[in-house]
């Protein structure tokens, strides 16, 4: 069996890597139909955020597996830069239907890195086949849209891009009406209206070609982005000749309560990102859906085409594997369930540890949670954030979260969550955030 020396052969996702192998490395050997995983010191742990907010429809699902393991048998490899699979025509005319054909074509990634990047490309192809001179890109302060260059220079609040030699011109931040320190005083009303002028001015200012939104930021605790502020971003967008992508990677599938988030808002982007939820993270997969306008703008020559593709986009295997997964949470109501089970998990968190005063708020749409705590200090272990220790105690209770932030953990469990497992998460939470209120030094906070 590994040992924690071990661990250094594999460099762990945004880590530190001393850090990470001294205080939280932990090795998975299993996972069962009941969504617990098992670690190789045989700890059971309750996965409270599908592994990363993919495993939509759970873990070991039989289904799944055979559906597979019969596309395996039947063509267990293809790629799209030779010839287009009969599984991935399926699952294109699937995800497009599930938008009332507002979409017309999907350009398949692997992950949702990889779709933040297809879709910024088509969005400059575009502009540039419309002879457009310039493309200013917009993005809104909070959001994540992944880890790749193209997603640092978006998310340029959350990266250090100068340590990456990475230039953002040209690539432009939009407040969010979010009523923080920064806005004390002023109305959610009023801070969407003073956003909104702000977007006028870089639209006048600046040759904008493309806007990207996601409407539930996962990044910043979760974040619902005002219907209002949304509609008329979209509205404005169009009146102005710019592009809106929509990021449905963390959202999309069922996570808030419906299929896709847009469908909360009443919009539907020109180019719409996923990922994750597509194929429950059986099989890795991303792709770009795209508006006939933004599909059409790419034929007729041959200097109009798109000067990209992935190996395995559009894998067949990913393929079927995304079909079964869109059978199973439609057959099973899935997305009914995670809008009723996100309630009870919200209002069940917030009645037990909402007036605790680690607690600074519990919010959430669906099965996309978030517990954002006060920025104290834990005695002994200043470096660390409450939602860092409070993940490492949890794992010993038997509960598996992610802490996004060192003031942020996520609850994101399987869309077939029950009221029981629930019930589980709230005692397991209550009793750590019990816990941790001893452990904290109330004089100590950070600014």
């Amino acid at each position: 069996m590994y040992q924690k020396e071990d661990g250094e052969k594999v460099w762990a996702a945004f880590k530190e890597m001393d850090t990470y192998l001294e205080k939280s490395f932990q090795i998975l050997i299993k996972a069962d139909e009941d969504n617990y995983y098992y670690n190789s010191k045989n700890l059971k742990m309750y996965d409270g955020v599908s592994t990363l907010l993919n495993t939509n429809i759970g873990h070991r699902n039989q289904e799944m597996i055979d559906a597979i393991a019969n596309q395996i048998n039947q063509l267990d490899n293809a790629t799209l830069f030779s010839a287009t699979s009969d599984v991935s025509i399926s699952c294109s005319k699937k995800l497009c239907d599930m938008t009332n054909h507002h979409f017309f074509s999907t350009f398949f990634t692997n992950s949702g890195s990889e779709a933040c990047d297809t879709a910024l490309k088509i969005a400059m192809k575009y502009n540039f086949n419309r002879r457009k001179k310039n493309c200013g890109v917009v993005a809104l302060q909070g959001a994540y849209h992944g880890s790749n260059m193209t997603a640092m220079r978006l998310c340029q609040g959350q990266y250090e891009n100068e340590q990456y030699f990475n230039n953002c011109s040209g690539f432009y931040q939009l407040d969010i009406p979010q009523c923080d320190e920064k806005n004390e005083g002023k109305t959610t009303e009023q801070r969407i209206e003073e956003c909104l002028e702000q977007y006028q001015k870089l639209i006048q200012q600046n040759e904008v070609g493309v806007i990207f939104m996601e409407l539930v930021q996962l990044s910043n605790s979760v974040y619902e982005l005002p219907v209002k502020f949304v509609q008329e971003i979209v509205d404005i967008s169009h009146k102005n000749g710019v592009l809106v992508i929509i990021d449905e990677v963390a959202t999309g599938f069922g996570r808030t309560g419906k299929m896709f988030a847009s469908e909360h808002y009443g919009i539907w982007g020109d180019i719409m990102m996923f990922a994750k939820g597509i194929t429950s993270g059986y099989i890795p997969m991303g792709g770009v859906l795209v508006t006939r306008d933004v599909y059409e703008c790419f034929t007729g020559k041959t200097s109009y085409s798109l000067d990209n593709g992935f190996t395995t986009g559009g894998h067949p295997v990913a393929c079927a594997a995304a079909l079964k997964n869109i059978e199973i949470i439609e057959k099973q109501d899935m997305i009914k369930n995670a809008e009723k089970m996100g309630k009870y998990l919200l209002e069940g968190l917030k009645k037990a540890i909402g007036n605790s005063f680690v607690i600074r708020e519990i919010r959430g749409k669906g099965l996309m949670l978030a517990i954002v705590f006060e920025n104290y200090k834990v005695i002994g272990m200043p470096q660390f954030g409450i939602a860092n220790i409070m993940t490492r105690f949890l794992v010993n209770n038997g509960l598996l979260l992610y802490p996004d932030s060192e003031e942020t953990l996520i609850l994101a469990p399987v869309l077939n969550v029950n009221q029981e497992k629930c019930d589980f998460m709230i005692e397991q939470i209550q009793r750590t955030v019990e816990k941790t209120e001893i452990c904290v030094n109330r004089r100590e906070k950070t600014c």
